[in-house]
């Protein structure tokens, strides 16, 4: 029966009988395998240990004989498993499509015609002469209920007779020994197949099994769910971290001077796009004439069409020009008015300062080299904060950048 989801008019108009017959051709076929086993046994195997024929060919050929006979048996173990199953799923059958037909004929009795859909449907102008008086309203509005009422009724019906389909299709194949589409492919000849010696002929076998695969299944959408949320969860908390930072550096608590210079920055931030990217960044410095940086940065970048993107981003660099002189390990303040991770690749053209006795302040921008955002405005990247070490710098050069988003959300349509 199990051709794909099953229509009322499949189960109404199913012939069972098909399935008593199928039962009493595998008896017949396990009867069959039983003489043939039989047979096998008085004329083959015992060929080779009536002690004739001796020596290592006469082992071998006991040993596949054997082999064969154990064949001839689990055949018949199967045919009889299989009939077995195709009579309990008669007797399933017919008790859920008696189900689907006594459902029909109450529905008849309470003035229903049953569709090929299995809708209930009520002649309406039965209420005709009822359709001036005050209540014909009500009369019309119950009677629809009670065609949806019958109708949720045999299509729940249905339902059952397709979920012992299901259960009926799986029992069968776990019975034959049929192989999943992949273990087909891995053996397209059908070399390893065998005759299952360890059908069982209880369909609530089989169903105790899928059940419990079912639950396993579901433990682990539940489990793989719970690692998402999880991870999704630690990362919102690393976007609120990097927010933080940025308030941290930006501005930090203290007289009207401070607070002054932290309201001008996230004002021309603002204004200029510079916080379509922002972030923290670590790194240092070292300079004898000529100097050389490095920087980490974690920065999180809000895209045009919506998304946000968590991107781990990393440079190195070289003054070229100006003054570099100590050595230095600074953290801060990263913005940009970059609003994709690929316009933070790449050369940029670096301007920048420090004062460090001990512990000092620090700051830098630079230009990406030939690199526009979404709107044509050439990309830029501001950072400042505080370090420590010795030195002074007040120079140019270049830098080279690199990085990969770690996390991307709210992706637009």
């Amino acid at each position: 029966m199990a051709t794909g989801k099953l229509t009322y008019q499949d189960v109404v108009t199913i012939n069972l009988g098909v399935l008593i017959t199928a039962a009493k051709d595998w008896d017949d076929m396990a009867g069959g395998f039983d003489d043939l086993g039989r047979l096998y046994g008085a004329k083959v195997e015992s060929f080779a240990s009536d002690g004739r024929w001796v020596g290592v060919s006469a082992n071998a050929a006991a040993s596949r004989f054997a082999v064969t006979r154990k064949q001839f048996t689990d055949a018949q173990t199967e045919a009889r498993a299989m009939a077995s199953l195709l009579r309990a799923a008669y007797e399933r059958f017919s008790q859920l499509i008696g189900r689907v037909k006594d459902l029909v004929e109450q529905a008849k009795k309470d003035d229903m015609t049953v569709n090929s859909k299995g809708e209930a449907v009520y002649d309406f102008t039965k209420l005709a002469p009822f359709r001036h008086e005050p209540d014909y309203p009500t009369y019309v509005s119950q009677v629809k209920e009670a065609e949806a009422d019958w109708t949720k009724k045999i299509k729940d019906a249905v339902q059952a007779v397709d979920d012992e389909d299901q259960i009926v299709e799986s029992a069968l194949r776990e019975a034959a020994g049929v192989k999943s589409w992949y273990e087909r492919a891995l053996d397209p000849l059908g070399q390893g197949h065998n005759f299952n010696g360890a059908a069982a002929g209880d369909i609530g076998t089989y169903e105790q099994e899928a059940k419990r695969e079912e639950a396993e299944q579901k433990a682990e959408a539940e489990r793989k769910k719970k690692e998402k949320e999880s991870s999704d969860s630690t990362l919102k908390t690393i976007l609120r971290g990097i927010g933080k930072g940025a308030q941290i550096f930006s501005q930090q608590p203290g007289g009207l001077g401070t607070k002054l210079v932290g309201t001008v920055i996230e004002g021309a931030a603002d204004a200029t796009g510079y916080n379509n990217t922002q972030g923290i960044t670590i790194g240092g410095s070292l300079g004898f004439g000529v100097g050389i940086s490095g920087s980490i940065s974690l920065v999180e970048t809000h895209t045009p069409d919506g998304r946000n993107q968590l991107n781990l981003m990393y440079s190195g660099g070289s003054t070229t020009a100006g003054w570099d002189f100590g050595a230095a390990a600074n953290v801060g303040v990263v913005k940009s008015n970059a609003d994709d991770i690929s316009q933070l690749k790449g050369a940029g053209w670096d301007k920048s300062g420090s004062l460090h006795a001990g512990l000092g302040i620090w700051g830098a921008h630079q230009n990406a080299i030939g690199t526009t955002n979404s709107k044509g405005d050439p990309v830029g990247t501001a950072s400042y904060g505080i370090g420590a070490g010795l030195g002074n710098e007040a120079s140019t050069g270049f830098s080279n950048a690199d990085g990969w988003t770690l996390w991307e959300s709210g992706k637009g349509k």
